[in-house]
């Protein structure tokens, strides 16, 4: 199985952003933030861990840069960390905190079509993978973690509009994935390809030509299904975060 997000983040600041930029010349952007995180990972009744739900919340770090044409298309790559982080999976066995983390690495392309008082749509697509690793005791288990991985592709879509000074924009997109869920004894399974959702909104306000900040809320859900290996065998993550970013384009 594997948990997997998408970052939407980059999409909404660009909405925000990007018909500024459409109006003169290439233009870079460089951005960095905290976004406190929850997780939520779902194991049903056919799992190795029968109807139990992992939970962490979490300070990330989220870094990024994009580029930016004049015509309004562009390209993203960005990064999250989550930072120092425990999870709950094995409160019941252990008082001793358990570690997690959880990074993801996202590119993106999209276009960008500012219309007139400054209101945009965009549409973009790109390739997501996501490592989260939850340790467990040993003893009594037989394994120390717990380790997802997923990679796929995703599409979307958003809108900008001005108002309080600033830009509200907001990203829908959805995903097609394939994970692994595995262990450090032995135990390694793969997922079917499966569609995920994200849903985000922004605020963001010009504090110069070149200077933003954004605050930015997210939402995404996805499903894996391992039931070619493990029959009847599902797994539903999902991941909430409120975060501000401060952006300088140059």
């Amino acid at each position: 199985m594997e948990t997997h997000r998408i970052e939407l983040a980059f999409s909404l600041v660009v909405l925000a952003l990007c018909p500024a930029a459409a109006q003169a010349q290439s233009a870079f952007r460089i951005y960095g933030g905290l976004a406190p995180t929850t997780y939520k990972i779902s194991f049903d009744q056919n799992a190795p861990y029968s109807n139990q739900t992992a939970k962490s919340s979490y300070m990330a770090a989220n870094l990024g840069v994009t580029w930016i044409s004049p015509k309004g298309i562009y390209v993203d790559f960005a990064a999250q960390q989550s930072l120092s982080a425990h999870h709950d999976l094995w409160d019941s066995v252990t008082s001793q905190k358990q570690d997690f983390s959880h990074d993801t690495y996202t590119l993106t392309a999209g276009y960008s079509h500012p219309f007139a008082q400054g209101a945009s749509v965009s549409g973009f697509g790109g390739y997501t993978a996501s490592n989260t690793v939850l340790h467990a005791p040993r003893p009594p288990f037989a394994f120390s973690k717990d380790t997802f991985d997923s990679q796929g592709i995703f599409v979307g879509a958003g809108a900008g509009v001005p108002a309080l000074r600033g830009q509200f924009s907001g990203s829908l997109a959805i995903a097609g994935m394939k994970g692994n869920q595995k262990d450090d004894n032995g135990f390694d399974i793969k997922a079917d390809t499966t569609i995920g959702f994200s849903l985000g909104g922004a605020y963001t306000y010009k504090l110069s030509q070149a200077l933003g900040v954004t605050a930015d809320l997210r939402y995404q859900q996805y499903k894996y299904d391992f039931g070619s290996q493990i029959s009847g065998y599902t797994v539903k993550e999902k991941i909430t975060s409120l975060g501000v970013r401060l952006g300088y384009q140059f």
